[in-house]
């Protein structure tokens, strides 16, 4: 059976930390264990108007740090666990300079770096980056294999769609052989079809209801089944938001493994909150987790 790992997600988003206590939550989180660190990605948040309502959190002036520099930076300030975008919105970014990127944090943090990706959802977001928002799906899939040609070929060679590559280089190559392992986000079943055809593992919504994972967990083992691969060497990872409810997390991440869950532990607690707790306060959130759900799931 697969190793169960225990993840956190960073707070640089919705809170106003400052730089040092961005690195002491990291190389706190990881003296207490945690396998995978993980960030959320947006690059524009939009403004609600008369012709563009919003609902949810995602919305207006919220505090977000650049995924992509900030797992570069966290490179230098962590020396264990593995650093994840969850997710970074691949189509609204030119793919190979993603690639050099993902390649050099690949590079500066040892070959730590899971790449989570998905297509977003958020049209402004699109807009004010100059990118269409239709035909994200098949961006994504052509965005891929533009990547992997950077990872993998010297000189490089790609001819697609959108984008051409002839006789170039990129140097230096990952450390990761053939590059960072890719992980998908999202429901739909094109999103789906593509982790299962192209990834390495999938990365639930962190607002997602345990049961519900079950079926997409069911979908996705199927799914792999068509493609020929095997489900044991495929991650599922879930960060469910915090709660200081340990009985409530301990059932949660319980069904989650249940359901065949490898990668779990705990997201940002008060999801919808703008506002923010120390960074000890936090700490000892995850040690809590750590210290008496964390060994019943193990």
């Amino acid at each position: 059976m697969a190793r169960i790992e225990f993840g956190c997600q960073i707070p640089a988003w919705h809170w106003r930390w400052d730089v040092s206590e961005l690195r002491d939550w990291a190389q706190g989180a990881e003296a207490q264990g945690a396998d995978f660190i993980s960030m959320a990605d947006h690059v524009t948040y939009q403004y609600e108007t008369r012709e563009r309502p919003i609902t949810g959190p995602y919305r207006d002036d919220v505090q977000q740090h650049e995924v992509m520099t900030t797992l570069a930076w966290l490179a230098g300030q962590t020396s264990r666990a593995a650093l994840q975008p969850n997710v970074l919105v691949l189509t609204q970014r030119e793919p190979v300079l993603v690639a050099k990127q993902a390649a050099e944090i690949d590079v500066l943090s040892g070959g730590r770096l899971r790449l989570g990706l998905g297509i977003g959802w958020q049209e402004g977001e699109y807009e004010s980056l100059g990118v269409p928002f239709r035909r994200r799906g098949a961006r994504m899939d052509e965005a891929i294999e533009v990547m992997r040609a950077c990872w993998t070929m010297e000189p490089i060679n790609f001819e697609g769609e959108w984008t051409t590559i002839r006789e170039m280089s990129m140097l230096p190559k990952p450390v990761t052989p053939g590059g960072p392992p890719l992980l998908f986000g999202g429901l739909s079943e094109p999103a789906v079809a593509r982790a299962a055809r192209a990834g390495e593992g999938w990365i639930a919504p962190v607002q997602s209801d345990a049961r519900a994972l079950a079926e997409v967990a069911d979908r996705l083992r199927a799914a792999l089944a068509e493609n020929g691969r095997d489900a044991d060497g495929f991650a599922l990872q879930w960060l469910p938001p915090m709660e200081e409810d340990l009985e409530r997390t301990r059932e949660v991440l319980q069904a989650a493994k249940d359901a065949g869950f490898t990668r779990l532990g705990v997201g940002m607690p008060n999801y919808e909150r703008e506002g923010q707790i120390a960074v000890d306060q936090y700490l000892r959130q995850v040690e809590a987790v750590k210290r008496e759900v964390w060994p019943e799931l193990r």
